[in-house]
């Protein structure tokens, strides 16, 4: 058996020159790169050295200390990164003469030389590598054979010694393009045969979207179209990154077969995000959001974690720290079926990954497992654990593609070291393709002198880039964006073609769609067609129709199932509120059961509403044990009351980062001081406080019954919880207390309903009177604590009666408008509503244009919105 030996460039060339000899059945035939050309001259076990080899060393080689010029850089995150790449280009310009004497240099040369003594046994750099070989170049005819060096643009200098002397062993050729850098080799040249190079077309779209989408399209037009095999066909620019992720959502779309010969996103990967989701937690702390989204990605088993371990912890609450999480997990242990083998197994694991960054190492080990683990160490080999974010972002893994039936998507390096017939390059703008010259940060001219490094001829690479693509196709496209992905104009290459230039617009109708979605949104008459588009074109078209109310609006057919069931059952005052106030957002929630997700497990501030249940909390806590009897009765409850809302709270809520959260407490402290304040020395007998009626309660309570409460015969019944109920010693009067955390309304008149917002304390009232039949002389509160001293509206006898009827008339009205069907949104809120993303965007216009039929169809509430 003869052997000969195959050099190659790049990934895609040594997978596409290895699939070649397995169809010919080429037996004896090495398919190798440069570098392991030289590592199988020099024996043995050795290798050159990878870059998760390099990086290790790096990090040990500037941790040593001892520079005069980078010491001060040197533990920068992106140090490690910044050293790789300027060792690469150091080694690549092969050995240097006359290094400038200058402190950056003797730090390069000091760290270049630790780096290549750090390095394991048997992985060598570049010019160790050449050394070596070069110290065996003898048996070269035995253990490579003839050379044959296939399609390689370029050799850098670090190889050219070596590459001259195996000349003179062993005979060597180079087939490649006239346009490859050949004129130092010694050996036989072979000129491959150019293609026919015909332009078809350069097309400006609008953005690097568009590109991608232009680059499928055509595609799959030289599949369907010209019977072109995937293998022929390929995309390029010369740094592909823009695109990547624009190429992979849309490639999966398509369907097509699309290969990264540069590999794809780690993040675009299961395991990619497996490790993100772990380095959120390291990098940013605990919360219960966190901890759910990496155990959904982490097998809970593999910590022997029940699957039920959640069950009772309440999604609201951030659980910050691991004392928190201890105390929500024992709070909840009742609803688990393992009792405390949940506390036992995941609070060891919280508690690593409250330790934070520094425990990278250990977290990845202990959590992580195959590719998943591979990814995290190849992270932590870059750069520094705190940069692990950016490390993850850089990293790459195969696709699981063959390039030998795929479309080829990647850099111009890779596709000029295997050309193919049918090429479209994209990219095509001016610091683009070619791109700009970039000066190396640690290496920059001004400190080299005379000497040269390969980087920053970029230019002239990504030039001759293009000529071998172009000259080895047998048909190129080229594309360019008018404008950047930021919106930014865009000029166009030197290497453009303006003769066959042509505009592609975004509605333009494609001769070949590349997938389903495509092919509807460049046929509008077939998208009609669909039962999706005609029901949103019937939507935008109703809500544009100012005279009729329709069903896009919120019209339904009377007596609707669902809407039935949601009135049928037990309202709180808050759904009450919904359905006189916001009809078509009561349907949303009560009858479809939409909720807000929590989106923010740990705001900085309290909304109103949560802030209003704070200080609520605070007074219910106080007065559970009676009511103070003076000013430092008040303190002393508050300052305990404060104690225990601070340690349950963040168990059940979501609370803001704790120097807020005491700010927050203390703010609420002051407001629950105000309102205690504001009953003292007033003779009120029995005081309840958060009292519940018309649901079951363990405890005294003044109630006859614990039925829900009947509002009138409307057929609705509710239930409900009073801030403070105070009775006189004879049960003959009551007051109820309704404490707002904001301010008091700045008018005049009596406030009964305020445009519906004080709806909560007259069906207050309305359940005082039925549950407490003896009471003749009912008050109602409204204690606004934002003022100092709090301010106080009451409403009494003839006023609360009249309230009373009102709000029982407006129950009826509202649950009239639900049963018919006719629901239409409620007017503005005051502060955001979560279900107004259902709405239009656009919902000042859209109120405007729906003025009259909605008035027609609110007018029985209409008198409640506009009441005092």
């Amino acid at each position: 058996m003869s052997i000969h030996s195959v050099v190659v460039d790049g990934p895609l060339a040594l997978r596409m020159q290895r699939l070649d000899a397995a169809r010919e059945g080429a037996i004896g035939r090495q398919i190798l790169t440069l570098p392991l050309l030289a590592a199988r001259l020099a024996g043995g076990f050795i290798a050159p050295a990878s870059r998760e080899i390099l990086y290790p060393a790096i990090r040990l080689a500037l941790d040593a200390g001892g520079y005069e010029d980078i010491g001060k850089v040197s533990g920068l995150p992106g140090m490690p990164s910044a050293v790789l790449a300027a060792l690469r280009s150091w080694w690549d310009a092969g050995t240097p003469k006359g290094i400038p004497d200058n402190a950056r240099l003797r730090d390069f040369t000091l760290l270049e030389r630790r780096v290549r003594e750090t390095l394991q046994r048997g992985a060598l750099a570049p010019p160790d590598l050449v050394e070596a070989a070069l110290g065996r170049l003898h048996l070269a005819p035995r253990l490579v054979g003839p050379v044959s060096i296939h399609a390689v643009p370029d050799i850098q200098p670090v190889w050219r010694q070596f590459v001259v002397q195996l000349c003179g062993v062993v005979p060597v050729r180079w087939v490649a393009s006239s346009h490859s850098r050949r004129s130092w080799f010694p050996g036989r040249t072979e000129t491959v045969p150019a293609g026919r190079g015909l332009l078809i077309a350069a097309d400006v779209c609008a953005d690097p979207r568009s590109e991608v989408r232009e680059a499928l399209r055509w595609a799959r037009a030289q599949i369907a179209e010209g019977g072109m095999p995937p293998e022929e066909l390929a995309i390029t620019a010369a740094s592909p990154t823009t695109w990547d992720d624009t190429f992979l959502v849309l490639a999966r779309e398509a369907r097509l077969p699309l290969h990264f010969s540069h590999g794809v996103p780690a993040l675009g990967t299961r395991e990619g995000q497996t490790c993100a989701a772990l380095a959120d937690i390291l990098l940013r702390g605990l919360s219960q959001e966190r901890v759910r989204l990496l155990l959904a990605r982490i097998p809970p088993a593999r910590e022997n974690i029940p699957l039920d371990w959640a069950k009772g912890l309440k999604r609201s609450a951030a659980l910050t720290t691991p004392q928190l999480w201890r105390h929500a997990l024992e709070e909840a242990r009742a609803e688990r079926a393992d009792g405390d083998v949940v506390e036992r197994a995941l609070l060891p694991v919280l508690e690593l990954l409250a330790a934070g960054i520094s425990e990278a190492e250990q977290a990845g080990r202990r959590l992580l497992r195959g590719p998943a683990l591979t990814l995290w160490q190849d992270a932590m080999r870059m750069a520094p654990p705190q940069a692990i974010e950016l490390s993850l972002q850089a990293l790459r893994v195969d696709d699981g593609r063959e390039p030998g039936n795929t479309i080829v998507w990647g850099p111009a390096h890779h596709l000029a070291a295997a050309p193919r017939k049918h090429v479209r390059l994209v990219g095509l703008e001016a610091n683009a393709w070619p791109r700009r010259a970039m000066e190396d940060p640690l290496l920059p001219e001004h400190l080299l002198g005379q000497m040269r490094l390969p980087s920053p001829d970029i230019a002239g690479d990504d030039r001759m880039m293009h000529d071998i693509i172009v000259s080895q196709s047998a048909g190129y496209t080229l594309s360019r964006g008018h404008r950047s992905a930021t919106g930014s104009l865009q000029v166009a290459s030197t290497l453009w073609r303006r003769d066959q230039q042509r505009i592609v617009g975004r509605s333009a109708i494609p001769r070949h769609a590349f997938s389903e979605s495509d092919r509807l949104y460049a046929r509008p008459a077939d998208a009609g067609k669909k039962p999706q588009v005609r029901s949103s074109r019937a939507c935008w078209r109703a809500w544009q129709d100012s005279d009729r109310h329709t069903a896009h609006d919120g019209l339904v057919r009377p007596d609707h199932p669902s809407i039935l069931d949601a009135l049928s059952q037990v309202q709180s005052t808050t759904s009450l509120h919904r359905l006189l106030c916001d009809p078509l957002g009561f349907v949303w929630e009560y009858a479809l059961h939409w909720r807000e997700p929590n989106l923010d497990p740990q705001p900085l501030a309290l909304d109103h509403r949560s802030f209003g249940e704070l200080v609520h909390a605070l007074i219910a806590g106080v007065l559970r044990n009676g009511a103070p009897c003076n000013i430092d009765d008040i303190e002393i409850a508050l300052a305990d009351e404060a104690w225990r809302l601070d340690d349950a709270w963040p168990i059940v809520r979501a609370v803001p980062p704790g120097l807020l959260w005491r700010h927050t407490m203390s703010l609420a402290r002051e407001r629950a001081a105000r309102g205690l304040r504001d009953a003292l020395g007033e003779p009120r007998g029995t005081s309840w406080t958060e009292l519940a009626f018309g649901e079951p309660i363990e405890g005294p309570h003044p109630w006859t019954t614990l039925s829900p409460v009947p509002i009138g015969t409307t057929g609705i019944a509710f239930r409900g919880r009073i801030d403070r109920l105070d009775e006189t010693g004879a049960r003959s009067s009551a007051i109820i207390t309704d404490y707002k955390a904001g301010a008091a309304p700045q008018r005049k008149k009596t406030v009964i309903f305020d445009k519906g917002t004080e709806l909560q304390r007259v069906f207050y009232a309305l359940a005082a009177r039925s549950l407490l039949p003896d009471v003749r002389n009912l008050e109602s509160r409204l204690t606004y604590l934002r003022h100092e001293p709090a301010r106080t509206l009451s409403l009494v006898h003839d006023e609360l009666a009249t309230a009373i009827e009102l709000a029982v008339s407006f129950t009826e009205a509202g649950v009239e408008l639900q049963r018919g069907g006719h629901i239409a949104p409620g007017p503005q809120p005051e502060f955001f509503d979560s279900n107004s993303v259902a709405l239009p965007s656009d919902l000042e216009a859209y109120r405007r244009i729906k003025q009259r039929p909605f008035a027609q169809v609110n007018s029985p509430l209409s008198k409640l919105w506009s009441s005092q």
